[in-house]
């Protein structure tokens, strides 16, 4: 009888994902757990963990929440973990699960104890605080991917988008540029404004004023009667008219009855500038009744500088640069004086220009600029 030869095939292992050790620990299962209680580790990987559960019963597919506890010379170390229960031996009572929520950073330190076992080393509680202060994780590195060949309009674009930047750049430049020359080199009056050629009408005694001007009137001609002003007889005798042969009761009479009238006539053709009474109004003497401008006469600007002529280096016949209110700048504009403010102390620079302006711009503000005479103007 022949033997048979049976050809022996022994099943391969499966292999583990993760290297298990046995690391002495302590598993503390918490109330959210079907059951609580402190069990013994038998072994512990970066995947999952088993422990000796003795006469508890949990089924496969339970979730349990606890942690591990390790002793590290006088301190525990700790690791809040949730593992699934995968087996449950029945002659031995022993437990595996795997993990199901584990921080990356307790990660790192089941990996640093395993490490440390396999190469027989001890773990310290230095290592262990050395690990977590180190940074563990990098970004992830990026795939190169081959230049793709650029067509005509991306190249076209691109050019377009450097002459945009260039541009933005430069006018930057200019623009930082002209602020520096401009505090560098000029300097603006403190106060400037328009100051017409202008006829003052005064108040000749105390008395009532009647307009004699149509109603909306702004130009008014040589000798065109502006106004009346009513006063009595006791206005000049209080200025020193003294009457003789009269008796006291006589005078007095003459006084209360006499009233005078004077009418004022324009000294020119001029616009109106200001009216500075209403018909009917009691002024006193000397009061100014209205101003008189007139039209098509050269500007003259009033401006006041802080400094002295010296500082400014300018002088009498020097041209300065006056920008109007509507944007007109004119760049023609001499100084014609140069005198000390008595009010406020500051240097007082009258200037003629060559624009005409109406009798509107009158006390109008203007920007006056002086430059150095060996720059140019901008």
């Amino acid at each position: 009888m022949e033997e048979k030869k049976v050809r022996q095939v022994h099943e391969s292992q499966e292999e583990r994902q993760h290297v298990r050790v046995s690391l002495k620990g302590s598993l503390r299962l918490r109330m959210q757990s079907p059951v609580k209680g402190i069990f013994s580790l038998e072994d512990v990987s970066l995947g999952g963990l088993s422990f000796i559960a003795g006469q508890v019963s949990l089924t496969p597919g339970t979730l349990c929440h606890g942690e591990i506890a390790f002793r590290l010379g006088r301190a525990n170390l700790s690791m809040p973990v949730s593992f699934k229960v995968i087996y449950q031996q029945e002659g031995s009572q022993r437990v595996g699960g795997q993990y199901t929520v584990i921080d990356q950073q307790n990660t790192d330190l089941l990996r640093l104890l395993i490490s440390n076992y396999l190469a027989g080393e001890l773990t310290e509680l230095d290592d262990v605080i050395d690990n977590m202060k180190r940074e563990n994780y990098v970004a992830t590195r990026k795939n190169k991917q081959q230049p793709e060949t650029r067509t005509l309009w991306d190249r076209v674009r691109a050019l377009f988008g450097s002459v945009l930047f260039f541009v933005a750049g430069l006018l930057a430049f200019l623009f930082v540029a002209w602020k520096l020359y401009q505090h560098a080199f000029l300097t603006r009056a403190d106060d400037a404004w328009v100051s017409l050629p202008a006829k003052t009408v005064l108040m000749p005694e105390n008395g009532y004023v009647q307009l004699l001007l149509p109603e909306g009137a702004t130009r008014v001609e040589q000798g065109q009667p502006l106004l009346t002003v009513s006063s009595r007889l006791v206005a000049r005798l209080n200025n020193g008219v003294v009457l003789d042969g009269l008796d006291p009761k006589q005078v007095r009479a003459l006084v209360d009855a006499a009233v005078f009238q004077v009418t004022l006539n324009s000294p020119c053709d001029c616009e109106i500038a200001e009216l500075s009474v209403r018909d009917g109004e009691f002024v006193h003497k000397n009061s100014v009744l209205m101003k008189l401008v007139e039209p098509g006469g050269p500007a003259s600007i009033t401006a006041l500088f802080d400094g002295s002529a010296d500082a400014l280096n300018v002088g009498v016949g020097d041209a300065v640069t006056v920008r109007y209110l509507d944007g007109v700048v004119e760049e023609s504009a001499t100084i014609s004086q140069l005198v000390r403010d008595e009010e406020s102390g500051l240097l007082r620079m009258q200037i003629i220009g060559a624009r005409e302006l109406p009798s509107s711009a009158q006390n109008q503000p203007v920007s006056v600029t002086v430059h150095p005479a060996w720059l140019p103007v901008l």
